[in-house]
C-alpha cells in the first residue's frame, strides 16, 4: 500500500498516562511513493504526523516531520518519530507521506493509516473480587461515556461499557468468570473523574468474582501474575490501583493475615513498576446473615489500617450502600460508589477538596463539667472523628442501631442511646449502663451483617470506616 503504514503506536481507543499534563507517544512505521508520482518524478518524501481533536476537527499539532526516516530505493523506507501530546482528548493521530515533485510548486499528501479515539488522561487498574469485577444486578441508569475507555480482556481497548470483565475472545484467563458480571463502580468512577479533571480516564480490569488474596500473592498468584501481564500490554504508567477485596478471606483462619498479605501486594507491585503507585481500596460492605463476625471485624479493621500505616493508601467504607444479593453491592450503589471514589482520587492526585470518610480519632468517657455543658446525666463516652465535614445524621438514638459495641474483661457494655449534634461536630456521645472496666475495646460496623443504617456525615452521606476492637487506653486517637 503506498503511503504510511504504521507498525507500531497506540491503539484506537487508547488512554494514555499523562505526566504533568502532557504524554510522549512513539509512532513508527514504513512509507511508499505512489507509483504514478514517480513518474511525475519526485524530488522528496518525507513522513508526517498530526493531531487532531475529534470532536471539532481543529489541529492540536500541525503536520511534524518524523525525527528519524531511513530512506531506501524508489522512495520507500522507514520512520520512528516521537509526538508530545497535551492532556485532553479524544484525539485522532494522523500520518502523510509529503511527496515532493521535481516539478515546481508541486508536492501532494499521499494517504497515511490514523489512530482513532485516542485519549491522554490518567489510567487506574481494577483489581479485586466480585464487587471490584462488578455483580449489581438490578436497573440503573449508567450509559457510557465517549471519554472513558476499557483495556478489555480480550486484549483490545475498546469504549467502557458494563459488563466490564465479559471475557468474549480472550480465550482462557485467569479472572474469567464463571458465571455473568454486571455493573461494577468504575464506569461510573470514570464519568466523574472525568467531569472533575477534563482529562479522559482508561480502565484496566484484573478483577475476579470469588478470589482471596492468596491468588495475588506476588510469589505466585494467578491473578497477580494476570495483572502484570497486562500491565506489560498497557505500558506500566498509571494514576492508581482500584482495590475492592475481602470477602473470601472473611474466615477465622484466613483473616488476621489479610494486612500482611495487601501490605505485600502494594510493596511487590511498586517494586516492580518502579514507583510508588497509589491504591485506592474500599472496606467491605456485608454478608446478609453471614457467619464469622469476628473475621469480617478483623478483614475491615486490616483494610482501615492498611490507610494509616502504608503510603499512598486511600480507603472508603461502603457499609451503608444496597445489595442485590445477599453478598453483591447493587447497580445503583455500585454508581454512588463510583462517585465517591472518584471524588477522593480528585481530591489526593489531583488537590481537589477533601473527601475522606469520617475515621476514629479517639475515644474517652465525658467529665462532668462536659455533661454538665451538653445537658447529660450518667455514664457517656464521647467518640471523636476526623474528616467530618459538617455533623453527624444519626437514623436513631437507640444505641441498639448506633453501629458501636464495648466489651470489657467483665462483658459486654450496654450502649443505652447516641446522640450527635451540631456544636461539636466531629464527635458522637454514646450513653453506657456502666463505666467501662479493665481491657475495654470498642468496634464499630463490623459484623458480617453490621448495623443497617449506620450514621453518616450530613455532607459527604459517608458514615465512619469501620474499625474493631480499639483499646480505650488509647485516649490520643489516630490521626491519618
Amino acid at each position: 500500500m503506498h503511503g504510511i503504514t504504521l507498525t507500531s503506536g497506540p491503539s484506537d481507543w487508547e488512554i494514555i498516562q499523562q505526566e504533568k499534563g502532557k504524554a510522549t507517544v512513539e509512532l513508527a512505521g514504513t512509507y511508499k511513493v505512489h507509483p504514478a508520482a514517480i513518474e511525475v518524478g519526485v524530488a522528496s518524501a518525507t513522513p508526517v504526523v498530526r493531531v487532531m481533536r475529534e470532536d471539532d476537527n481543529t489541529t492540536v499539532i500541525p503536520w511534524t516531520p518524523a525525527v528519524q526516516v531511513t530512506q531506501g530505493e524508489n522512495f520507500t523506507g522507514s520512520f520512528q518519530t516521537e509526538i508530545v501530546i497535551p492532556a485532553g482528548g479524544l484525539y485522532r493521530i494522523e500520518t502523510s507521506l509529503e511527496t515532493r515533485s521535481t516539478l515546481p510548486n508541486l508536492t501532494w499528501l499521499y494517504r497515511g493509516d490514523c489512530v482513532l479515539h485516542v485519549g491522554v488522561g490518567n489510567l487506574f487498574l481494577i483489581a479485586g473480587q466480585s464487587n471490584s469485577a462488578g455483580y449489581g444486578k438490578d436497573y440503573c441508569t449508567d450509559p457510557p461515556h465517549l471519554c472513558v475507555h476499557l483495556f478489555r480482556n480480550r486484549n483490545q481497548w475498546d469504549l467502557a461499557s458494563h459488563p466490564m470483565n465479559e471475557s468474549t475472545a480472550a480465550g482462557s484467563l485467569p479472572n474469567e468468570e464463571m458465571g455473568i458480571p454486571g455493573v461494577s463502580p468504575y464506569l461510573s468512577f470514570g464519568k466523574k473523574y472525568y467531569e472533575l479533571t477534563g482529562m479522559p480516564v482508561g480502565l484496566i480490569q484484573t478483577a475476579q468474582g470469588g478470589s482471596s488474596i492468596e491468588r495475588w500473592n506476588p510469589k505466585d498468584g494467578d491473578l497477580y501474575g494476570n495483572m502484570m501481564n497486562k500491565i506489560r500490554e498497557t505500558k506500566g504508567r498509571y494514576a492508581g490501583v482500584l482495590w475492592y477485596q475481602g470477602c473470601e478471606d472473611t474466615r477465622p483462619e484466613q483473616a488476621e493475615a489479610y494486612g500482611e498479605h495487601f501490605r505485600e501486594l502494594a510493596e511487590a507491585l511498586r517494586a516492580a513498576l518502579g514507583y510508588e503507585i497509589p491504591f485506592f481500596t474500599m472496606q467491605l460492605n456485608r454478608f446478609i446473615n453471614g457467619p464469622f463476625d469476628e473475621a469480617w471485624g478483623m478483614v475491615r479493621e486490616a483494610q482501615r489500617r492498611a490507610a494509616l500505616s502504608i503510603p499512598a493508601v486511600s480507603v472508603l467504607p461502603t457499609t451503608n450502600l444496597s445489595q442485590s444479593d445477599s453478598v453483591h453491592n447493587s447497580a445503583q450503589a455500585n454508581v454512588a460508589l463510583g462517585i465517591r471514589l472518584a471524588r477522593q482520587c480528585a481530591c489526593v492526585l489531583n488537590g481537589a477538596e477533601e473527601f475522606e470518610a469520617p475515621a476514629f480519632d479517639g475515644a474517652v468517657i465525658a467529665e462532668q463539667e462536659e455533661k454538665e455543658r451538653l445537658g447529660l446525666q450518667g455514664t457517656w463516652l464521647r467518640i471523636t472523628f476526623a474528616h467530618v465535614k459538617n455533623c453527624f445524621m444519626l437514623y436513631s438514638a437507640n444505641g441498639r442501631d448506633s453501629g458501636f459495641t464495648l466489651e470489657d474483661s467483665a462483658g459486654p457494655v450496654e450502649i443505652k442511646s447516641i446522640r450527635a449534634n451540631r456544636e461539636d461536630k466531629n464527635r458522637v456521645y454514646l450513653e453506657l449502663d456502666r463505666e467501662p472496666g479493665e481491657a475495654a475495646v470498642l468496634s464499630f460496623a463490623w459484623e458480617a451483617d453490621p448495623v443497617k443504617l449506620p450514621m453518616v456525615d450530613e455532607v459527604t452521606y459517608m458514615p465512619p470506616l469501620s474499625f474493631y476492637r480499639i483499646s480505650l487506653e488509647q485516649t490520643g486517637g489516630e490521626r491519618r
